[in-house]
């Protein structure tokens, strides 16, 4: 998305230009296709020993009618289940296991004096528990875990960058969204609609099709009270202030992000370990604190000019010097850690838009663009023009540009002895600003007595 910062027209009569922002670029091109929304078919889940099927994603024929069959007619009774991470997967696997093996390998086996139903009492009926105290369940509930974190993140990356939405409001008919944050953001801004922060929401569209649907059967998404209209509905849903989802609703869990986050039980401390870790002046001489012997993951910087990656970031420059005919250094000799910023981000939009960074000519692709900055020697900077001093420059071009993450680097090296007995140092940018003199002696007017 663009914004347009500026208009400036000529007073000869000539045409207007546009001084424009461009959002957040991304390095590598995702020609990766839709990521997935569930590990398995969660729409029509058989049961672990009959032929019965259940939609998960319904509320009449869901998770809740599936655990009461197993109970009730094959009496399993699956241990925490709130606790696995993808329940459809989990009831594939044991499928699977118990056609070929008895249940009795894996399942815990309790005589009670009582039926399923508990109408009658009978003597020692046998029933079966399925818990994560055999192995080769926990190892399952684990890998469960990994797998629908990674996708739920996966999934949630998708839906936050993806510009294919394309999906009418649900009130306006002329509304259209290419992205779902600017939808979920527009049901609220417009409409009053919450349905949550649109950084915390997955499975997005699912979200919305849930919410649709209820206000065509012309439910209330709060108290799910039906009425006999629409404008009686939204009616009901604006004084009651309604326009929200039921937070006791347990179904809308699976739409929030924080929901998937991996839970560890918490392990036993004693009690005079609590006592000593409690203390006010506790000594933190034992703690681990200790971070030398990390290595984080090496992240690749890219070239100002061309889409070559490097490791190291001396490597890099040395790519532009020969490459390129830039030597970055020597162009930022005199420059402040925020001008440098901005050439970085002015040289790495100007690429982006085709436009010459010396001459500012435009070009339509990307190899007339090269041919002409190597045919007219213009990979220098025009420091004059000042082209690249404005504040628009001050945003990142592209994401997680590691380029801009080594000029701190640059900077801190003249000044590593002052940063060693000071601590870590603030570097501000000059600002010009202009006093109206007759302004402020207009003001100094009030408090003379």
């Amino acid at each position: 998305m663009s914004t347009n910062l500026s208009l400036k027209t000529d007073n000869s009569g000539g045409e207007t230009s546009k001084t424009t922002i461009i959002g957040p670029l991304n390095f590598a091109k995702d020609t990766s296709p839709e990521p997935p929304t569930s590990l398995v078919n969660e729409r029509a889940v058989p049961c672990m020993f009959c032929s019965n099927v259940y939609d998960f994603h319904s509320c009449d024929n869901g998770s809740d009618q599936y655990l009461a069959h197993l109970y009730l007619i094959h009496r399993l009774v699956v241990a925490d289940v709130k606790e696995i991470a993808c329940l459809p997967s989990y009831c594939y696997f044991w499928k699977e296991k118990f056609s070929n093996e008895p249940v009795d390998k894996y399942c815990s086996a309790m005589l009670l004096n009582q039926l399923p139903d508990g109408s009658t009492s009978s003597q020692s009926e046998k029933y079966f528990l399925l818990s994560d105290v055999e192995p080769l369940d926990y190892e399952l509930r684990q890998r469960l875990r990994r797998e629908k974190l990674e996708l739920v993140l996966t999934r949630h990356q998708f839906e936050r960058t993806d510009r294919n939405f394309n999906r009418g409001c649900l009130y306006c008919r002329d509304y259209r969204s290419e992205t779902r944050p600017e939808y979920v953001s527009h049901l609220y801004t417009k409409h009053f609609l919450l349905l949550g922060k649109p950084e915390h929401l997955v499975f997005v569209d699912e979200l919305i099709d849930v919410v649709q649907e209820k206000l065509n059967q012309l439910l209330c998404l709060f108290c799910e009270k039906l009425f006999k209209d629409r404008p009686t509905l939204k009616e009901h849903m604006r004084k009651k202030g309604h326009k929200r989802i039921n937070p006791d609703n347990h179904y809308y869990d699976r739409f929030f992000l924080v929901n998937y986050r991996l839970k560890q039980k918490p392990e036993y401390v004693p009690i005079a370990k609590r006592k000593e870790e409690s203390r006010v002046f506790a000594s933190d001489s034992d703690s681990d604190s200790d971070w030398s012997d990390w290595n984080g993951e090496e992240q690749t910087t890219t070239c100002l000019f061309c889409s070559h990656a490097e490791n190291n970031i001396d490597r890099l420059k040395q790519h532009m010097v020969e490459k390129h005919r830039f030597n970055f250094d020597q162009t930022v000799v005199s420059m402040s850690f925020y001008q440098r910023v901005k050439v970085v981000n002015f040289i790495r939009r100007q690429m982006h838009i085709r436009k010459c960074i010396g001459c500012g000519e435009q070009y339509n692709d990307y190899d007339s663009l090269c041919k002409h900055l190597e045919e007219a020697n213009h990979f220098l900077l025009d420091k004059e023009s000042c082209a690249w001093d404005r504040p628009e420059y001050f945003f990142p071009t592209y994401e997680d540009d590691q380029f801009l993450c080594h000029l701190e680097e640059v900077e801190n090296e003249k000044d590593d002895d002052l940063s060693q007995e000071e601590g870590s140092i603030v570097i501000s940018e000059s600002v010009n600003a202009t006093i109206n003199l007759d302004a402020e002696s207009l003001s100094l007017e009030n408090f003379k007595l």
